[in-house]
């Protein structure tokens, strides 16, 4: 029904996929596995209904406050979450990052501490340190199975005073954790002990397959210190159309959020992402549903594939959600220096690299498995040709 393996010239469209590795790498000439970013089409109603848009001719300032916003989003965490959202806690805002920033900005002073589980979205690590905040590491432990946070460690990191954020992100990125019921009950009552405010970007909710999202709305009571942020460009490959959605019952955050978004003058929405917002989530149900039995399939290859030819060198795991695998090279024994010159040089393959999502050291990378299955394919033989260099270059 839907033609995940369709191959796209994403050439000459200045995608940072693909046009845009030089700000990361030295050297363009790879083959990209590296940012979230699908190279899979964005649905057809979705382009439909832009393209019913764009026909109108004119696209002026936009209001949000409307049923074209709010029942979409109500609608789709109804159906697939089971979660109510009430109209008077959901709004618009440019991006899920600045809905973060702002929120940082608004419930702690410079200097403070932000707690986030390690490795975390590299992007959360730079934006607490532009903002002149410090990184608390939570690290998530893995158990041979799957990501677990150590709660002891985080109820004495919550208990200091300094301390007035945990920046939470479910599904997790990189590691594609998927929280359950008894994590988040701890979560959220050791921060409510200790008057800790949680910040949950919930960006990959609909990438969660081996057990189902719980979104942090169902533990939202009236002015809960908890704040919700989402938007559909991971989900609908619409990345490049800012827009964003949270949902906050917390009436100070509220206040100070919209204070910050009208100050900035940017409190009109994208028109385009309204219509984007409309189609996907009343129309694309199936489509998603669809994508991720597609992307199962892609990381059971890269599974095979690396238990068939790279079992020596690499250790890996089919993650509870998202479209990216967090690879670990550490029984090889090479540093990732040595991993990643191999990587790119040789393979000439672009993956995440590991070191980015952590402060210090890293003995993994990201790989990004929503692709056509030929050009995953080809990126495994790059990433064992890299591998197969290091190991003739050290025998």
């Amino acid at each position: 029904m839907y033609d995940f393996n369709e191959v796209i010239d994403r050439s000459h469209t200045q995608s940072i996929k693909y046009e845009g590795m030089d700000l990361v790498y030295e050297t363009t000439d790879m083959l990209p596995f590296w940012i979230a970013d699908m190279d899979i089409a964005t649905p057809q109603p979705i382009l439909d209904a832009l393209q019913e848009r764009l026909d109108h001719r004119i696209i002026g300032y936009t209001k949000w406050q409307q049923d074209k916003f709010y029942e979409p989003i109500k609608h789709w965490y109804r159906t697939r979450f089971d979660t109510r959202v009430m109209n008077n806690d959901l709004f618009y805002a440019p991006t899920v990052l600045y809905t973060i920033t702002e929120s940082i900005r608004a419930l702690t002073q410079p200097g403070e501490g932000v707690i986030v589980n390690i490795p975390s979205y590299n992007t959360f690590l730079t934006l607490i340190e532009a903002n002149r905040r410090v990184v608390v590491s939570s690290p998530l432990v893995f158990d041979g199975q799957t990501y677990k946070m150590d709660f002891d460690a985080f109820e004495s990191l919550c208990q200091r005073p300094d301390m007035k954020v945990f920046l939470f992100c479910n599904p997790h990125n990189p590691t594609g954790k998927v929280f359950t019921t008894e994590e988040l009950d701890e979560i959220v009552s050791i921060c409510e002990a200790h008057d800790v405010f949680i910040i949950a970007d919930e960006i990959h909710m609909d990438f969660a397959r081996q057990q189902p999202h719980q979104s942090l709305i169902n533990w939202m009571k009236p002015d809960s210190p908890m704040i919700v942020t989402s938007c559909l460009g991971k989900t609908f490959n619409i990345s490049g159309l800012p827009h964003a959605y949270y949902v906050t019952k917390n009436r100070f955050l509220k206040m100070e959020l919209s204070r910050q978004i009208l100050a900035a003058g940017i409190g009109n929405p994208n028109a385009l992402a309204l219509n984007a917002i409309e189609a996907g989530y009343m129309e694309c149900a199936d489509w998603v549903d669809a994508l991720n039995d597609f992307i199962l399939e892609n990381m059971k290859f890269v599974k095979n594939y690396i238990e068939t030819h790279l079992d020596d060198v690499l250790d890996v795991y089919i993650p509870d959600a998202t479209f990216l695998m967090w690879i670990d090279f550490s029984k090889s024994g090479y540093s990732e220096e040595e991993v990643q010159q191999a990587l790119q040089t040789v393979g000439k393959v672009a993956v995440g690299i590991g070191s980015t999502y952590m402060h210090g050291d890293s003995t993994h990378f990201r790989l990004n498995v929503a692709c056509d299955h030929a050009r995953l394919e080809e990126g495994m033989v790059r990433i064992k040709k890299a591998f197969d260099h290091l190991k003739n270059n050290h025998s």
